[in-house]
């Protein structure tokens, strides 16, 4: 009789290992993926933020190379309005 509520016990105990193992690689997984996630979100956020910062460095470059032009004396400032005299 004690045999029999050992065994007992011991196979109940591996059925409950083996179905919370399934369980818990499940959530795992799950957790997994949406770390993932996040983290291609964030790689995709720094590379709008780069491209921002190269932009503005091209217009200020641009500006810069427009300035040193007119300092020259070559070619006259491009106004978007026309003043009138």
């Amino acid at each position: 009789m004690e045999v029999l509520l050992f065994a007992l016990f011991f196979i109940s105990a591996l059925i409950f290992f083996i179905a919370g193992k399934d369980d818990f690689g499940r959530t795992r997984g799950e957790l997994r993926v949406k770390e993932e996630e996040k983290v291609a979100e964030e790689v995709q956020e720094e590379k709008k933020v780069t491209e921002e910062v190269q932009e503005e460095k091209k217009v200020t470059e641009e500006v810069q190379e427009e300035k040193k032009v007119t300092e020259e004396g070559n070619i006259e400032p491009k106004d978007d309005i026309k003043k009138e005299p």
